[in-house]
């Protein structure tokens, strides 16, 4: 495995904004020396150092595609036989206490937004994750690196419903529209919990290890992102992020989770 420690870690997600930036991605990784965590199905563009299976649904799809060139890292509850059928080599683990965010974690005083808190405990990442992205930053921090840095964290609604039904845009860097297979009202509600993870990651880093991280693709997750280091123009198409009303929060947490597939012959549509 290689060391993190002391360095500066760049995390490569699998959104479409990594492919549309490479060629600025690509000069931003050797000017800075980097060591790139790659997140899931993230091979089209780029083979990084390390590579960071977080979700075993990816890894069955694309796991025959990891590169020999890369560190592999799977997530604890991967079965061996699973890893084994797509991956020959020598790989490490991470050890994880997944939480999912539940209807009311949102006060602050509540058991249950306690229980979605970041902690260490005896090497397992406890709280409430929702992306391999925000696995990969707690990963980060506990390995030691010094600096941390994210592309391709876009976001599922980065783009209006429409434009994404229309096939102008898309979610992941493969396919088009909604590609993951998710009722847009549903992926609403997962960038919601993934925008309440990535507060507390940053409250989790800067008091534990005095430093934050940043995005700095466009990204959804306005509050992180960094628009000076790349020197990207604002996507036009784009739309700004707007907190749930407590009548659409109640609505995201039980309505949209009814039916929030999408059709077998509509999804097939979306990918192209």
């Amino acid at each position: 495995m290689i060391n993190i420690k002391g360095k500066h870690v760049l995390i490569v997600g699998a959104a479409s904004g990594v492919k549309k930036y490479w060629k600025k991605i690509d000069k931003f990784i050797k000017e800075n020396k980097v060591v790139t965590v790659g997140c899931n199905n993230i091979m089209e563009v780029c083979i990084p150092d390390i590579h960071f299976w977080g979700s075993t649904k990816r890894f069955r799809k694309y796991g025959h595609l990891t590169s020999k060139k890369s560190a592999v890292v799977f997530q604890s509850n991967f079965p061996k036989e699973t890893i084994k059928k797509y991956w020959k080599g020598n790989y490490d683990i991470f050890y994880i206490n997944p939480r999912l965010w539940k209807y009311g974690s949102d006060d602050k005083k509540s058991y249950n937004y306690k229980r979605c808190c970041m902690r260490e405990k005896k090497g397992v990442m406890c709280g409430c994750f929702c992306s391999a992205g925000s696995k990969a930053i707690f990963w980060s921090y506990m390995n030691g690196a010094k600096k941390i840095t994210i592309v391709g964290m876009d976001g599922y609604t980065f783009y209006p419903k429409k434009y994404l039904e229309a096939g102008k845009g898309n979610q992941n860097f493969y396919g088009t529209g909604i590609t993951n297979g998710f009722t847009y009202e549903y992926n609403r509600k997962i960038d919601w919990d993934i925008y309440k993870t990535l507060r507390l990651l940053k409250k989790y880093g800067k008091k534990k290890y005095g430093f934050s991280f940043e995005i700095i693709t466009p990204t959804i997750y306005e509050e992180f992102y960094n628009s000076h280091i790349l020197n990207i123009e604002p996507d036009p198409n784009m739309q700004k992020w707007v907190e749930p009303t407590k009548k659409e929060y109640k609505q995201l947490y039980f309505e949209s989770k009814k039916n929030r597939t999408l059709p077998g012959n509509k999804f097939s549509n979306y990918n192209g």
